[in-house]
């Protein structure tokens, strides 16, 4: 669905506007869940949920957006090889998998914004 459709309000081709569920309706409210006092064993299991939720993704080849936070995904590091001057040998370097981070652009901009010698 393009910007204007969903500024608009139209609901996507296949579904009627009572099929259709509101674009900011949470599956599970994390805010809600913290406002009252949360004891260290459900914030540990949703924190733990969560990191294997992302690995599993980030495993599987997909790249893992999440919406005000920022974008994780699997980078290959290129190879290169070395020669050790003393003993003339030969050694292949690099060409493992890293995880990459790209913070949201908002909350680049919320950080910067909130500094104090703005």
């Amino acid at each position: 669905m393009n910007s204007s459709a969903r500024e608009s309000g139209a609901a996507p081709r296949g579904l009627s506007k009572a099929d259709e569920r509101p674009a900011e309706e949470a599956v599970f409210d994390i805010a809600r869940a913290f406002q009252a006092p949360l004891d260290a064993d459900l914030g540990d299991m949703l924190t733990r949920s969560l990191c294997r939720q992302i690995r599993e993704a980030l495993l599987e080849g997909k790249v893992v957006d999440l919406p005000g936070v920022g974008r994780f995904e699997i980078r290959d590091k290129r190879r290169y090889g070395l020669v050790n001057p003393m003993s003339g040998a030969r050694a292949d370097l690099g060409g493992e998998r890293a995880v990459v981070y790209r913070p949201d652009r908002k909350l680049l901009r919320d950080l910067n914004s909130s500094r104090g010698d703005v």
